[in-house]
């Protein structure tokens, strides 16, 4: 399997529109507005915001025609009926007749009480003009005189002569408000005078109040009314008929223009009517247009998506697919037969590193591989013992045999070999890596041997079908990228396969308790993470 950095990289340059290099320095396919708001042949500078046409102003609009259709219709009746009236007489003949027979019976009815009316007329204009110049005489001298009552003239007098008596006026002062005493008293009489001449007003005005009432008889007074409304109909009827004669062919030409303003108003109307039913129109066109473009433009660019990802998808699973089989197995038994022969050759007193394999390392959530926790070293020095706490049992690792080992060394060699049957420390990762290849682990010194054959074994049948793997792997992946060229989908994602042979077992024989030593190694290597 490829590292995660690569198919990461891998869909980031899909996203860009190339695929592993394919069609690199091309720009993706993309659709833009302008592509589809522009009829053919159209300019983008000539073509503008279609908007929603104002309901609105569309009712202003049409409610000023109307009002203005309607002024000039009844200026156009008006005009027809001083025609008709000039040309056939009709309604306005009759309505004369009659008002000129209603005039008549006026007329008849006023003469039998025109003679006595007269004399009370002539008297009532006699007293009312004589009414008339007694208030003007009066108002006259009303207006000469500051003091208009009796009353006002005497209280000036007696200020007057308090400051005089008082002493403190001045000589010059005095003389003044001496002289101005002598003509309040002079012009007192001339106030006194006042009340007679409004006496004789108030007379007269009773007396034109009592002939108004015989003038203004009721029916008298009703039949003068009538008499004067019906005589100034008629002048005005007479004056309209004279001007309609006069004025005929002033009145045809004024209905024809009439009539072309009211056609021309109607004109109007139909066409704001038909300029706002066409801009609805076009602005509902143009939202199902944008609709449509836009649901175009979306399945384009989802055909586009999906395209590149599966060309993608095509191109990661073929770059999988050319990954040697059996690749990381084989890395694996390599490093741990290097490992195991070291452990050999250099026995169990030389610290040998712990082996890092394919399968040890685990990729964490960011795709970086996690690191193993800290291995404690077991290994003591030649000659020493590992001195246990008190109250703790004995224990011991896993031996493959019960004899003990003798004190002394016969072979008289300073660096004493490893016992055949002595007790391994084989760290976790490399235990499951083991049981993943599905070799038992070695259950002591003399077993590293078999541990290495078999790791060779495995080795050898992963080398030697290696090509045979790849090949059918190569040859279903690219099975699968025609499926999805032409829109299947596979659900199986795995591109790796291993043929129907199956590996190399071990026997069973050889295996013998080694579930026991399984279980006392992890167990081991538990105790020394904890």
């Amino acid at each position: 399997m490829p590292p995660k950095s690569k198919i990461a990289a891998g869909k980031e340059k899909n996203d860009s529109g190339t695929v592993n290099g394919k069609n690199a320095g091309k720009p993706a396919p993309s659709i833009t507005s302008a592509e589809h708001s522009l009829p053919p042949g159209a300019d983008a500078q000539n073509v503008g915001p279609i908007g929603k046409p104002d309901q609105a102003a569309y009712n202003a609009e049409q409610d000023k025609i109307k009002s203005e259709i309607e002024a000039v219709q009844a200026q156009l009746t008006a005009v027809k009926e001083k025609i008709a009236s000039g040309g056939k007489g009709g309604q306005s003949d009759d309505k004369r007749t009659e008002l000129r027979a209603e005039l008549e019976s006026i007329r008849t009815k006023q003469a039998s009480s025109k003679t006595s009316r007269t004399k009370l007329q002539e008297q009532f204009t006699l007293t009312k003009d004589n009414l008339q110049k007694k208030i003007q005489a009066l108002q006259n001298a009303k207006s000469k005189l500051s003091y208009k009552t009796v009353a006002e003239v005497d209280n000036q007098i007696q200020l007057l002569e308090k400051r005089v008596e008082s002493g403190t006026l001045k000589l010059g002062d005095e003389k003044r408000a001496l002289q101005e005493i002598s003509t309040l008293k002079r012009n007192r009489r001339t106030v006194e005078s006042f009340k007679a001449d409004q006496d004789a007003i108030d007379a007269d005005r009773d007396r034109v109040d009592e002939l108004r009432k015989y003038l203004d008889d009721p029916e008298s007074k009703a039949l003068s009314q009538r008499y004067d409304a019906i005589r100034a109909e008629l002048d005005e009827m007479k004056k309209e008929n004279d001007n309609a004669m006069a004025n005929r062919n002033k009145l045809f030409d004024e209905r024809t223009a009439l009539s072309a303003e009211l056609d021309a108003l109607y004109a109007q109307k139909r066409e704001s009517a038909k300029k706002y039913r066409e801009a609805g129109d076009k602005y509902y066109a143009k939202i199902a247009e944008d609709r449509a473009r836009r649901a175009e433009r979306i399945k384009v660019q989802r055909a586009a998506e999906e395209e590149a990802k599966r060309k993608a998808e095509a191109e990661m699973l073929l770059e999988e697919a050319r990954i040697p089989a059996f690749q990381d197995k084989i890395e694996d038994c390599q490093t741990l037969i290097d490992y195991f022969n070291a452990k050999i050759t250099g026995g169990s007193s030389v610290h040998i590193p712990i082996p890092v394999t394919r399968s040890g390392l685990k990729s964490s959530a960011n795709g970086l591989p996690q690191l193993e926790l800290r291995q404690v070293e077991q290994d003591v020095g030649e000659g020493l013992i590992v001195r246990k706490k008190k109250g703790e049992d004995e224990q011991s690792y896993f031996v493959g045999g019960k004899g003990k080992t003798k004190k002394g060394n016969k072979s008289g060699s300073s660096t004493p070999g490893p016992p055949t049957n002595a007790a391994l420390n084989i760290p976790l990762s490399t235990l499951t890596a083991l049981l993943e290849l599905s070799i038992p682990p070695p259950a002591n010194q003399s077993d590293l041997t078999r541990t290495v054959e078999d790791l060779k074994t495995k080795k050898a049948w992963f080398e030697a079908n290696q090509e045979t793997v790849t090949a059918e792997n190569i040859a279903k992946v690219e099975a699968k990228i025609k499926r999805l060229i032409n829109g299947k989908t596979d659900t199986n994602g795995d591109t790796e396969q291993t043929l129907d042979v199956p590996t190399p077992v071990v026997p069973d024989d050889q295996s013998t308790g080694t579930a026991e030593a399984i279980d006392e190694n992890l167990a081991s290597s538990e105790a020394q993470v904890a």
